[in-house]
């Protein structure tokens, strides 16, 4: 208990997130009062979308049960994967596993993709957390022109906005902790009205989803994103800001950022002289818990901007890693 979590998700919450999931954790999801909340719940993740038009649906699970449900249920033969980490590949392995066709393009980062005209639908990972590179979904726009984009959202939902875009994005996942800084348990999916469903699998079938509550949920999860929507207004600027002093208070240490494009909800770093176990060990003694770095890369580990105790607490995070560097 009150350690720094510096690993993308699920990470520290504030004290009413806490309160919020004790109080709803003896509640029954067939009452008006919950639904009351759940649909409360929806209304404030779609307005913070940015376009309540969109279908929405909240499903008990984690992140990587969002994107199964959008991919099974939306995905379509011949669509577009960029593969630019873990969590593109296992968007194809999704989509292997429903055996929707696709096309697979590994991609280290945006600056890779070629101009496309051809292209109807292109999934591909906002903030890739497994190398910390950010695809910009405005530079994905004017690189495959004609294509509708499905988007894990997973570690930046909540930290970007989507202004003007709405009308490319097809679908959009995401889950309840990371950006939003609330409790795991819920996996949500955003799509847009025009898309076709296909029932592929039986849980994961976003029709069931649209204006019901098909299965149990995490009760206790609901009420505390609920409370949580209201706290975490606004926080694109704070994790830009945010991302940005870590970086700029690394490089002075000799840290660097591996990042081409650095996302700001996580990015990978390298230390001048400890291994990843040897930096790992010596941040935990000292109450900071930090994440694996990138595979290949002698030295390397990954930082997330995630932790609502990151601005409060941000002096000792300076000072532990400081002295990593000279002990």
């Amino acid at each position: 208990m009150g350690q720094i979590l510096l690993n993308p998700g699920p990470t520290n919450t504030r004290v009413i997130t806490k309160l919020k999931q004790w109080i709803g954790s003896d509640v029954c999801h067939r009452t008006e009062g919950f639904e009351s909340v759940l649909l409360n719940l929806k209304t404030s993740l779609a307005s913070r979308f940015g376009d309540e038009s969109f279908n929405i649906a909240v499903l008990a699970g984690s992140g990587t049960a969002a994107l199964d449900a959008m991919i099974s249920s939306l995905g379509t033969n011949n669509m577009t994967i960029i593969d630019a980490g873990s969590y593109g590949a296992r968007a194809c392995d999704i989509a292997t596993t429903y055996n929707i066709s696709h096309a697979r393009i590994i991609s280290k980062t945006i600056d890779d993709l070629s101009f496309n005209e051809g292209v109807e639908l292109v999934y591909f990972v906002e903030n890739e957390t497994s190398t910390g590179e950010h695809y910009d979904l405005s530079r994905m726009c004017e690189i495959y022109p004609n294509a509708k984009f499905m988007i894990d959202a997973t570690s930046s939902f909540g930290a970007s906005e989507y202004h003007g875009l709405h009308e490319k994005i097809a679908a959009i996942s995401f889950c309840s902790n990371k950006c939003l800084q609330s409790t795991p348990g819920l996996g949500v999916v955003i799509w847009h009205p025009s898309m076709k469903t296909e029932k592929r699998s039986y849980y994961g079938f976003l029709e069931l989803y649209k204006d019901k509550l098909p299965f149990t949920l995490p009760v206790q999860s609901v009420y505390s994103l609920d409370e949580t929507m209201k706290h975490n207004k606004g926080n694109k600027k704070i994790f830009d800001k945010r991302m940005s002093r870590l970086i700029d208070c690394f490089f002075k240490m000799g840290i660097n950022c591996l990042n081409t494009h650095p996302s700001n909800s996580v990015a990978a770093f390298r230390h001048p002289s400890k291994s990843y176990d040897e930096l790992r060990e010596f941040l935990f003694q000292k109450g900071i818990v930090i994440y694996s770095g990138v595979p290949s890369i002698s030295n390397s580990f990954r930082v997330s901007t995630m932790s609502v105790d990151f601005d409060r607490k941000f002096k000792k995070i300076e000072g532990a890693f400081r002295d990593s560097c000279i002990h």
